[in-house]
């Protein structure tokens, strides 16, 4: 049988209830939760989720059946219809998890992500915090998927650089396995 997949983005302020009425419309609507994250930033929370169904259901149709929890809830739903092949989570080939930290600035995230989409280096999540100490510290932590042929002394090369431009500090690990 057929599976339909969708990519479903949830975002509204942070209050009781949100997951549950979400995923009250997927479970009325026969829809399973592939894979999904959801957090808190700042006083937002948000879900991203991919779901599949073997009924094919039209995005404005299944869009207007979150209506209700929109509304109740005030929140924004973004829906589309995806491939099934972009529906599977591709495993890293080779994985580090980079902490990146320092005295907040404009500018940390874009030069960090320029200096790695200039190498080819892919970004598979990235979370940043300023921390609420007396001399607040940006940190950006990122995982990432070394392409193979960039050594990890070129890894570092392309580190060094990029947080000199912008006088942060930075350290990298490399991860074995791949964890959820």
């Amino acid at each position: 049988m057929d599976k339909y997949f969708y990519a479903l983005t949830v975002i509204g302020r942070d209050k009781p209830g949100i997951v549950a009425a979400v995923s009250e419309v997927l479970y009325n609507k026969n829809i399973s939760i592939e894979d999904s994250v959801s957090t808190l930033l700042g006083d937002q929370f948000t879900m991203t989720l991919i779901i599949s169904s073997e009924t094919n259901y039209g995005v404005l149709e299944l869009k207007k059946s979150f209506a209700k929890a929109r509304k109740e809830l005030e929140l924004s739903i973004s829906l589309r219809r995806i491939e099934k092949e972009e529906a599977k989570t591709k495993e890293p080939e080779n994985l580090y998890s980079v902490s990146v930290y320092g005295e907040d600035k404009v500018g940390i995230v874009y030069t960090i992500s320029k200096a790695f989409a200039d190498n080819n280096i892919n970004i598979l999540d990235l979370r940043t915090r300023l921390t609420s100490a007396d001399n607040p510290m940006y940190v950006m932590i990122l995982e990432i998927d070394l392409p193979k042929d960039i050594s990890e002394d070129k890894f570092k090369e392309i580190l060094n650089n990029a947080s000199k431009q912008i006088g942060v500090d930075y350290s990298i690990r490399k991860i074995e396995t791949y964890e959820l």
